[in-house]
């Protein structure tokens, strides 16, 4: 159990079926997560293991099977969207931060090696991600402007 500013940030109790990585921490990160129902709601954010129905993964001790799963850059979590049958078009992505009070984060490609944007985010119990991210109105012209921003140096 953790504790920060008077509040108590405990796991669920499925965690614990594995470790938590080490270098995972309460890091404020911006990212983008496609939501599931099109809203910024709590049934678009729920960790991987929730989103499988509390069942059994293959690899009970792969840390991923439990994180909430979200992405630094627009163009893979769109890609992620696409390739995953649980999105369909019009896809709804949020753009937000991982904040500390929600959980631990860690970048996917710090556990793994692999070039990716993913970032793992296990929330503590009873956490509120979505009320840190808000929906992108147009994706398509967002992604547009963000790879004009990107190739011209812009931050």
């Amino acid at each position: 159990m953790f504790k920060h500013e008077g509040i108590e940030k405990e796991f669920p109790s499925y965690f614990k079926n594995f470790k938590l990585p080490d270098g995972a921490s309460e890091s404020s990160i911006e990212v983008y997560r496609a939501c599931k129902t099109r809203k910024v709601e709590k049934p678009s954010f729920l960790p991987t293991f929730e989103e499988n129905n509390f069942c059994e993964p293959e690899n009970p001790t792969e840390p991923s099977e439990y994180s909430l799963s979200v992405y630094e850059k627009p163009k893979d979590v769109k890609r992620f969207a696409s390739l995953n049958g649980n999105y369909s078009p019009p896809w709804k992505i949020a753009k937000g931060t991982t904040e500390p009070c929600c959980g631990r984060v860690q970048r996917t490609s710090e556990r793994t090696k692999e070039k990716t944007s993913h970032v793992d985010w296990w929330l503590y119990e009873n956490a509120l991600p979505h009320e840190h991210f808000e929906i992108i109105d147009d994706f398509g012209e967002y992604l547009n402007t963000h790879k004009q921003t990107a190739a011209s140096g812009i931050n």
